[in-house]
């Protein structure tokens, strides 16, 4: 720390989750359009990032680097990497000298030719700052883990999945930043592997009590930070799986004891964790046998075709097997097909047309719908409005009317996160019957309000279910659920 100036804090990131099975390619294209913040930009009142923000209103200075998120896809070309990694590490050279390096990253990312994204770039951060220089870096719970990251940063996970705590968490990790460039705590990282890769959903139990005790530990007995790194089960990479990360007050054996407890018996409740998932043919019937008049309308979540995941978004099977079971008030949405809203806009509100509909990004998505529909509303900028005013723009879009329902067509890959684009255009979900949404999660947090029932499908597609069905090559064996007991020896 530098005498009795204010601290100089130096913010940054490039974002995104990768799946190395989808078919979706990621360049530099897709993280300007995700939104591409340069020096002062990470400050903006409406485009900023809250971390960078929060350390400013703590009186701090604040140095922006260069922030950039892209969608989930496929590996990011290597020449999209290495020119968004080297901007951000030539912008934090000429921000020197700098007590502290935050980082907003998500763990998950993969790139043609690196595996670790985000060790390489945190090991290339230490290599230029020192080892006095305190690193922190803001983590997705579906991240990867790589000695390279924890041995040179400070990591911190959101707790919550759907992530519903991300600026909460990093104002905690920028708090425990000011602290250590202050000296007033020397922090130990221990990290336990739990020889598995599930998946948590934390606001059910068995995981809504298990964060609410990591809480608890928080505070107490030195123990600064833990986290769990969920990992993300579709990356074919070594450094897949769970893992345990404490960080204590100089305290390396009461942190390594913790972890190894909180790991195993996170191990314990493997595959208690999240929603079970029903085949397609079972959700259909249930969604012909529903009765929404006293229930309110059924949220069917089509995981496999789930953009977040890095799926195309233009699937059609269980949009079919709906209509072909002679279901009606259908709402389905949003479907990601740029050429149906192209044709939907040049048609016009009120056309009376047959299209062709999904079916388009790759074999997965299945062969194309055609649909008698008419064109009922357009929308030139379409977005998703969540909590705190957070927006999703899902660009053009449209809506369809059809014999047994509504569709939303939109050019933007993202998942369905929340109801406000129906709205939008016109669509009331209150009178539907059944709502079809592409996302796996985090449309609870938003949907419940109006649809509180949810059964999450298992259909064909990019992000299938059983991720054990999937051709992985490269996986850390013993791996649960690859290996039905990993501590066999």
């Amino acid at each position: 720390m530098r005498g009795a100036a204010p601290l100089r804090l130096f913010f940054g990131g490039i974002l995104t989750e990768t799946n190395t099975f989808s078919p979706i390619p990621v360049g530099l294209q897709n993280f300007i359009e995700g939104g591409l913040l340069r020096g002062a930009e990470v400050l903006d009142p409406v485009r900023g990032q809250d971390m960078a923000r929060y350390a400013q209103s703590l009186g701090v200075e604040v140095l922006g680097g260069l922030y950039c998120e892209a969608h989930p896809g496929a590996a990011v070309r290597r020449d999209a990497f290495e020119a968004l990694r080297d901007e951000l590490l030539d912008r934090l050279r000429a921000a020197l000298p700098v007590d502290i390096v935050a980082l907003n990253m998500h763990g998950g990312m993969v790139a043609q030719g690196c595996d670790d994204c985000e060790g390489d770039i945190i090991a290339r951060v230490r290599a230029i700052v020192g080892p006095e220089v305190v690193i922190g870096c803001e983590l997705d719970p579906h991240s990867h883990l790589s000695p390279a990251m924890h041995r040179n940063a400070i990591l911190m996970c959101y707790r919550e999945n759907p992530h519903i705590d991300i600026d909460a968490r990093g104002r905690e990790l920028v708090d425990l930043l000011l602290r250590i460039a202050r000296r007033e705590v020397r922090p130990v990282t221990s990290v336990f592997d739990c020889r598995m890769a599930d998946v948590f959903q934390t606001q059910r139990e068995p995981m809504k009590s298990f964060v609410a005790r990591m809480r608890a530990l928080e505070g107490h007995d030195g123990v600064l930070s833990i986290s769990i790194v969920h990992g993300f089960r579709r990356a074919d990479i070594p450094l897949l799986g769970t893992h345990v990360i404490v960080i204590t007050d100089d305290q390396a054996a009461h942190g390594a004891v913790l972890a190894e407890r909180l790991g195993r018996e996170l191990f314990a409740l493997r595959g208690q964790c999240a929603d079970p998932t029903r085949p397609m043919d079972e959700a259909v019937a249930a969604a012909r046998d529903w009765d929404a008049s006293t229930q309110g309308p059924l949220v069917l979540a089509e995981l496999a075709d789930n953009p977040g995941g890095g799926s195309p978004g233009d699937a059609t099977y269980v949009l079919k097997a709906l209509i072909d079971a002679g279901i009606d008030r259908i709402v389905a949405g949003a479907l990601i097909d740029p050429q149906g809203v192209r044709t939907a806009f040049d048609a016009g509100v009120g056309a009376q047309l047959t299209m062709r509909i999904g079916g388009k990004a790759c074999p997965l998505s299945g062969p194309p719908l055609d649909l008698d529909v008419t064109v009922t509303a357009l929308d030139p900028a379409s977005k998703i409005v969540l909590d705190g005013g957070t927006t999703v723009q899902m660009g053009r879009a449209a809506a369809l009317r059809f014999a047994q329902g509504e569709l939303l067509l939109a050019e933007n890959r993202h998942q369905t996160y929340g109801p406000s684009i129906f709205a939008d255009l016109g669509i009331e979900l209150k009178n539907c019957r059944v709502i079809l949404v592409k996302s796996a999660q985090h449309f609870k947090a938003h949907f419940s309000a109006i649809a509180p029932h949810s059964i999450t499908l298992d259909s064909p597609g990019v992000c299938v279910a059983d991720v054990t069905k999937l051709p992985f090559k490269r996986l850390p064996r013993p791996l649960w659920p690859w290996d039905e007991d990993p501590w066999k020896t």
